[in-house]
């Protein structure tokens, strides 16, 4: 199905609109970060509109919309559906707001000031993986309905692999460590069997979460499936778009495990036990990520996250859970300490 450009989303929001007819509507692309998904803010007057659209991804579609109202039910703060053709890939939402996560802690004054723009995320977090998956529809999941070990290995690891190791960074597959196939699987092994479980957003970072006003927002869920809890938090606090202190990372892993712990049972000795392993493996998938975007999708911006993204994985490597993976951590120390984007190898092509 060919993809309907603004002013076509725009005729078929208006025939939707609630309320009476909205007269001309302003037109306002929203960028869509990484997603293949195209998405437009339509206004008239004070109020606006968020339309979006994804024609011929009838799965994902089905998945995004699924979850919409699951998590509504939940009481998490995602726009509200008003109308949706899903035959076409058209969805008409409440506007949740313009600033991000991403940029409220950017422009913070210090860390207590951070601190308190992380608290009702951690608290939305900690009912996420509490309740998230009660009544959980695994059947509409799209592109897998959990992180296992095997899909880790395959999507997490194999990215960081062929995107960034091989791709990016240049590497001959013949001078890297032996036995690195080896702790890559025990690695994903640790990691896609962790405890405890539960509904896992999977990218939830700073610039999917919608900070307007004071008010938090919740996009870009349509991947949620089940796995380990320390996922999302590991998305959140390893992520390279705010590169928070180390110490404060600490500190809000902390009051997460507080305010999952008062949401019902939780073991903070497994859930501590997985986190270096969840840890290292997100952080891959967001390196292969940015390698792929900036080199195959020609969206060079992401380049400048490479860096902090490695700083976050050699500090993990450090720690006293890698030491019998001895070739994975050599490979990390091999990797270039920092990547000029300027000097990144650069391809628009699907494949090489």
């Amino acid at each position: 199905m060919p993809e309907k450009g603004p002013m076509e989303i725009a005729a078929w929001a208006r025939t939707l609109w609630p309320g009476s007819d909205p007269g001309p509507l302003q037109i306002e692309p929203i960028a869509a970060d990484g997603s293949a998904r195209f998405f437009v803010r339509l206004i008239t007057g004070s109020k606006s509109l968020v339309a979006m659209s994804n024609p011929d991804h009838a799965t994902e579609n089905r998945a995004w919309h699924y979850l919409a109202g699951h998590l509504a039910n939940l009481g998490l703060p995602v726009a509200r559906v008003l109308a949706a053709d899903l035959e076409q890939g058209l969805f008409l939402m409440e506007d949740l707001g313009r600033r991000s996560l991403q940029e409220a802690v950017l422009t913070a004054a210090s860390q207590q000031e951070i601190a308190a723009l992380y608290e009702p995320v951690l608290a939305m977090l900690a009912k996420l993986q509490a309740k998230g998956a009660q009544g959980f529809d695994l059947s509409l999941c799209f592109d897998g309905r959990e992180l296992t070990p095997e899909f880790l290995l395959e999507r997490e690891a194999g990215y960081f692999w062929e995107e960034f190791v091989l791709g990016a960074c240049g590497f001959d597959p013949g001078q890297l460590p032996d036995d690195l196939e080896r702790d890559l699987a025990q690695l994903c092994q640790r990691a896609g069997q962790a405890q405890p479980r539960g509904l896992v957003h999977r990218d939830f970072q700073s610039r999917n979460l919608v900070y307007e006003d004071g008010q938090l927002g919740l996009v870009d869920f349509q991947g949620a499936r089940l796995g380990p809890a320390q996922y999302d938090l590991a998305a959140l606090l390893h992520d390279p778009y705010v590169d928070l202190p180390a110490e404060l990372r600490e500190q809000l892993k902390g009051r997460y495990m507080e305010l999952r712990a008062a949401e019902g049972p939780f073991d903070q000795n497994e859930f501590q036990e997985g986190w270096p392993f969840v840890s290292a493996s997100r952080v891959m998938q967001a390196l292969g990520a940015y390698a792929f975007l900036t080199r195959r999708r020609g969206r060079a911006h992401f380049a400048e996250y490479i860096s902090p993204a490695l700083s976050t994985l050699r500090a993990l490597c450090e720690s006293p859970a890698f030491s019998g993976l001895g070739a994975y951590q050599q490979l990390v120390e091999n990797l270039p300490r920092d990547i000029d984007p300027k000097t990144l190898r650069i391809t628009n092509e699907e494949n090489q």
